[in-house]
């Protein structure tokens, strides 16, 4: 059974509440956190008749408590709309299946009591209610891949990476199953655990352990929406853990990757493009485009990171050119042309100069990854200076958390976890997001949402000593 979390701008505030089951002495007493909605499914084109409607929860729930006296839809009149309510205790998600089909073009309301518990007991904090109207035509448009995340056909993935596939509206929970979502390595079948974010339209895929080194497909089928529209045809794509021919995921010696960035629009581009930069530990840089304008050329520019009002500037440098074919599409690989410590954005520049694509992160993409090495903060730019060996760690950034880890640092230190605008984009500031002490073995890791509108290097600030940033290390 997978629980479903989504992390909310500025992080989930914890309460511990007791809660009564009666008013005598011996009445039970109930402790756990309230269950929060984290979700609904409403369409953004308007509500077909039809439809189901969907609640999705923080935690798991008691089924018997989500019945049509706790969920209700009612019409503008206040009257009650007749249905069938389910749960789906594998994504903590409640649906009302209107029967017959609803009013086309009217307003209904949707609401749940505090008769709705936590599988512990612990009912809503207060009612959560919300409103839709629906559209003129019903949904008899089969549901689609919008977009997958690893790219098709990329290279350099990070082993430790989730696969994400967005649909183009919500997936119906009952069809999503490891039946229905595939993922075959070198070596067959890989386990994944499944979850889902209705909000988005996203199924997440998450390996149980490391990807192989190797190509690995996957694959979707037989998944339908909420009007039991299914699919047309199955849905596959391939990747690969592999850097250049030379192996990688948890086989790939030097070449596994130690950066891994999406390519982000610039630039007010509309395109649908998918992109990504990686980094292996020999320094060969992976360059990929899908989706992108035809028989266009790129300039490839990486600028170091520089604090705000930290002067001079580092100067950005040009590293390789790249050109899409018919299709949009384009891959290079080329060795970074500097050795030691870098950390900064990759940008894809016009033939006018203007940035189209950069690693610039962006707040509400949620599937998207950033995965790289925590070098000392005092080594940015051409530095060669090496950190010791003992100390090592990752910043990744994927599905709208970061995480921090870091190993063999200072012990019993105190650090505190921030993401910082870099001088060339907005420069809005710093923003703190967690702390964490190291333990006596010099270890430590916090998550934290991301929880403002742009990013660019994550850091970790030290109270007392070394500082770290997020880059990658290219020998010398």
């Amino acid at each position: 059974m997978t629980t479903v979390a989504r992390l909310i701008p500025g992080g989930f505030v914890l309460l511990a509440t007791l809660f009564f089951a009666g008013c005598g002495s011996n009445a039970p007493l109930i402790q756990g956190t309230p269950p929060t909605v984290i979700g609904n499914a409403v369409q953004v084109d308007g509500v077909a008749p039809n439809r189901r409607q969907e609640v999705q929860f923080s935690q798991a729930m008691n089924a018997s408590t989500i019945n049509a006296q706790s969920l209700r839809v009612t019409d503008a009149s206040g009257d009650t709309m007749p249905g069938t309510v389910t749960y789906d205790s594998n994504f903590d998600i409640a649906s009302f299946q209107p029967t017959p089909a609803l009013q086309a073009g009217a307003t209904y309301n949707v609401t749940l009591s505090t008769a709705v518990t936590s599988a512990s007991g612990v009912p809503l904090a207060q009612p959560y209610t919300y409103s839709f109207t629906t559209r003129s035509t019903t949904d008899d448009s089969p549901i689609s891949v919008l977009k997958v995340s690893p790219m098709a056909n990329a290279t350099c993935v990070n082993p430790d990476s989730m696969i994400t596939v967005t649909f183009d509206e919500a997936p119906d929970a009952s069809t999503v199953t490891t039946n229905d979502f595939t993922v075959m390595g070198p070596n067959g079948a890989i386990p994944v655990k499944l979850s889902i974010n209705i909000s988005t339209t996203q199924v997440v895929l998450t390996p149980v352990t490391s990807l192989p080194s190797g190509t690995i497909t996957v694959t979707v089928s037989n998944v339908g929406d909420l009007a039991d529209m299914m699919m047309k045809a199955p849905y596959t794509w391939s990747f690969s853990t592999a850097c250049n021919g030379s192996g990688g995921g948890t086989g790939g010696g030097n070449s596994t990757t130690q950066y891994e960035s999406p390519l982000l629009l610039q630039g007010g581009q509309t395109v649908t493009v998918n992109g990504q930069i990686t980094v292996d530990q020999s320094g060969m840089t992976s360059i990929q485009l899908s989706g992108a304008p035809s028989n266009t050329s790129y300039t490839v520019q990486f600028c170091p990171v520089v604090l705000l009002n930290v002067s001079p500037a580092p100067t950005c440098f040009n590293l390789t050119t790249i050109s899409t074919g018919s299709s949009g599409a384009a891959t290079t690989t080329i060795k970074f042309p500097r050795s030691g410590e870098w950390a900064g954005d990759f940008n894809l520049n016009t033939s006018t100069g203007k940035t189209a694509y950069s690693t610039y992160l962006l707040y509400g993409l949620s599937n998207q990854t950033y995965f790289s090495t925590l070098l000392p903060q005092s080594s940015l730019g051409a530095s060669t200076t090496t950190q010791n060996s003992a100390t090592n760690g990752t910043v990744k950034y994927s599905n709208g958390t970061v995480v921090f880890s870091l190993m063999g640092g200072p012990p019993n230190t105190l650090y505190s976890t921030s993401e910082s605008e870099t001088y060339y984009l907005d420069g809005s500031g710093t923003y703190q997001l967690s702390t964490f002490t190291t333990n006596a073995a010099g270890s430590g890791t916090s998550s934290s949402p991301l929880n403002n509108p742009g990013g660019d290097i994550f850091q970790e600030d030290s109270n007392s000593g070394p500082e770290y940033i997020g880059g990658f290390t290219v020998p010398n």
